[in-house]
């Protein structure tokens, strides 16, 4: 219970103590799917290790409840948890209902962004709604979709899935030697991207995840599985707040809406 207040006093005081952002050209946030923060470093992730000394980061962050991809996402768009939002389950196919609450992609489209969203399994298609300018689905092709879509010009609001990671974890293990590998393939398919983004400038960018696992489980209770990155750089916004941060993954909404607000 103690953890508990002290958690939510160091949010409030994160909150109160932002000051409104300058306007924005590109907001990147990339979900690598089935992150263990354990597997950051400097020589398997250069890119990303880049983006956390460059910005901030904590290693704590923590997935839903049971920690499963559609859940966690879910629970990354809307700023609720899996029994307000009411998907309580990891499934979803075309032609289902779709989510019925405002997500990241409305208050991005409110603060003047076009927005896109590029992911690579078919069951984040349940996040889609009216907010959203452009998706795709594909899975092999989701990180050049972004590519294209944040070339364009015009204000862009990217939200980017990347799998990979969710296939190697339950054959070979997570943190195992494909499993690194696999990651160091993202972190090098993701490095034109990002370079693109830093260099043209007015940028905010997110790297975080939906869940973790343990030797080749996920979704269980094993503390392990709950695990997530939060990565936040930017050239425009300080982020040394955020260094070390409790965050959760019902909180990326509230701190998005609270960095764009001097978009509008």
């Amino acid at each position: 219970m103690l953890q508990s207040i002290i958690g939510f006093i160091s949010i409030v005081f994160l909150w109160s103590s932002l000051s409104w952002a300058v306007p924005l050209d590109t907001v990147l946030i990339v979900s690598i799917d089935a992150l263990h923060p354990d597997a950051l470093s400097a020589k398997t992730t250069p890119v990303i290790y880049r983006q956390m000394t460059d910005g901030a980061f904590t290693l704590n962050g923590m997935s839903t409840n049971p920690p499963l991809t559609l859940i966690s996402h879910a629970a990354m768009f809307t700023g609720l948890g899996s029994t307000e939002t009411g998907k309580m389950d990891n499934q979803w196919r075309p032609g289902e209902p779709k989510v019925d609450k405002p997500t990241i992609f409305d208050s991005a489209q409110s603060h003047g962004f076009l927005t896109g969203y590029y992911y690579s399994k078919e069951k984040l298609g349940y996040l889609v709604n009216m907010a959203v300018s452009d998706h795709r689905f594909s899975r092999d092709n989701a990180v050049d979709n972004a590519f294209t879509a944040i070339r364009k010009p015009g204000q862009r609001f990217v939200f980017l899935h990347v799998s990979g990671l969710d296939h190697v974890g339950p054959v070979n293990g997570w943190l195992s030697p494909e499993y690194l590998e696999e990651l160091a393939f993202i972190d090098d398919m993701l490095d034109p991207l990002i370079r693109f983004i830093r260099e043209k400038g007015n940028y905010l960018m997110i790297i975080t995840s939906d869940h973790a696992g343990h030797g080749t489980v996920h979704g269980s209770q094993h503390p392990d599985d709950f695990k997530l990155p939060f990565v936040i750089v930017s050239d425009k916004i300080t982020t040394d707040r955020f260094q070390n941060m409790p965050y959760r993954v019902t909180d990326l909404k509230s701190i998005l809406e609270r960095l764009l607000g001097s978009n509008s």
